[in-house]
C-alpha cells in the first residue's frame, strides 16, 4: 500500500496544522516534519517553515480534498491523533482538527476508541515493566552484557520495524519505544542504576525518539513509496543499537552529562546500526520469521481488545527476556 506524493505532501500538511494548533510548534514536531519532508525526496522540494504555513494557517478542509486514496484517508487520523497528544495532551484546538478530520474521512466510533485504547494510565504501564538489580562490576563481563543486550533489543525492534500494515504499525511503533525504554533500564542496571520508566523515557526524549510527533510521521511514512517493510527494519534496528552504544556511554562516564549532548554520537551510532543491520540480515530475517506469528497474534488481540497496549508491552519485555 503506498500513496501518492500530493496526498503525503497534504497529510503532513494537516499535521502541520495540529502541530501549530495550540500556538506553539514543539521542538520534536518541527524535528519530526522536517525528517518526514526529507524522506519524501520530492521533486519540488518543501522547507519545513514552508509546511508550517503562513500566518493565515492552513485550510485542513482544503487538504483533505487530496486525500483521494482510502489508504490515505485512513492514515491521516492516526497520524493526527499522535500529533496532537505529542506533548502528552490534546487541546481543544487540535481536537477540532481531529473532529473535522474524523467527519471527513468517515473515521468511526469505533475506531477512534481503539485508537484511545492505546493509550493507558501511566501507572499501569509502569507495573510491567519491574526494574531487576543486577550490577557488574567486572568491566569486560559488563561489556560483553551490554553488546548482547544491545543487539537483542534491536533486532526484536527490527522485527516490529517490519510491520507493513498501518493499522498494527502504531501499536508495534508503541512497542519498540517501550522495549527500548526497557533496553535503557537494564543497561543502566549494569552501571549500578535503577531508573524509572519515566527517567529512562526521558532519554529516549533527548534522543529524539518516542515523541508522539515521530509516531505521527513515521506512521505516515510507511504509506510513503520505497519505504516498505525492510525500510521500518533497518530503521527501527538502527536507532535502538545507537540508543544502547549511547547509554552505555553516558553511564560509562559517570552519568554526568546531558543525554542530549550525545546527539552527534547517536548519528554515528546509527550509522554503525545500519551497517550491522546489513551485514547481519540473514540471520537477523530469520529471527524475525520466528517472531513474526507471535506478534501478529498480539497487535491483533490489542487491535480486537483483547489485550491492552500495556499487557502487549508486557509480553513483548517477556520475548525480550528469553
Amino acid at each position: 500500500m503506498t500513496i501518492q506524493e500530493n496526498e503525503a505532501v497534504a497529510s503532513l500538511k494537516i499535521l502541520a496544522a495540529v502541530a501549530r494548533a495550540d500556538g506553539t510548534v514543539h521542538h520534536d514536531e518541527r524535528k519530526s516534519l522536517a525528517a518526514a519532508l526529507e524522506s519524501l525526496e520530492l521533486e519540488k522540494p518543501i522547507a519545513v517553515d514552508e509546511l508550517l504555513g503562513t500566518d493565515e494557517g492552513i485550510d485542513v478542509l482544503d487538504e483533505l480534498k487530496h486525500l483521494k486514496s482510502p489508504e490515505a484517508r485512513e492514515q491521516i487520523y492516526r497520524s493526527a491523533f499522535f500529533m496532537a497528544y505529542a506533548d502528552g495532551s490534546c487541546t481543544k484546538e487540535e481536537q477540532a482538527i481531529l473532529d473535522l478530520v474524523a467527519a471527513e474521512t468517515g473515521v468511526t466510533p469505533e475506531a477512534r476508541t481503539a485508537l484511545e485504547r492505546l493509550f493507558v494510565p501511566a501507572a499501569e504501564r509502569t507495573s510491567l515493566l519491574p526494574v531487576r538489580a543486577r550490577a557488574i562490576e567486572n568491566a569486560e563481563t559488563r561489556a560483553a552484557h551490554v553488546k548482547t543486550e544491545i543487539l537483542k533489543y534491536a533486532a526484536l525492534t527490527a522485527v516490529l520495524g517490519a510491520f507493513p500494515i498501518p493499522g498494527l504499525a502504531i501499536a508495534t511503533d508503541l512497542g519498540v519505544i517501550a522495549l527500548q525504554v526497557k533496553m535503557v533500564r537494564d543497561i543502566a542496571q549494569y552501571w549500578g542504576h535503577a531508573l524509572d520508566r519515566d527517567a529512562a523515557k526521558s532519554m529516549l526524549y533527548g534522543m529524539g525518539l518516542g515523541t508522539g510527533a515521530r509516531l505521527a510521521v513515521n506512521n505516515l511514512a510507511k504509506l510513503l513509496p520505497g519505504w516498505g517493510s525492510a525500510v521500518g527494519a533497518t530503521t527501527s534496528f538502527a536507532s535502538t543499537y545507537a540508543l544502547g552504544k549511547v547509554i552505555d556511554k553516558f553511564f560509562a562516564a559517570g552519568a554526568k552529562d546531558d543525554i542530549a549532548a550525545l546527539k552527534t554520537d547517536f548519528k554515528t551510532a546509527e550509522k554503525e546500526g545500519k551497517a550491522t543491520y546489513a551485514e547481519n540480515k540473514t540471520e537477523l530475517a530469520a529471527q524475525g520469521e520466528a517472531a513474526k506469528n507471535t506478534l501478529a497474534a498480539l497487535t491483533a488481540d490489542l487491535n480486537a481488545g483483547k489485550i491492552t497496549q500495556a499487557e502487549l508491552e508486557q509480553r513483548l519485555a517477556e520475548m525480550a527476556d528469553k
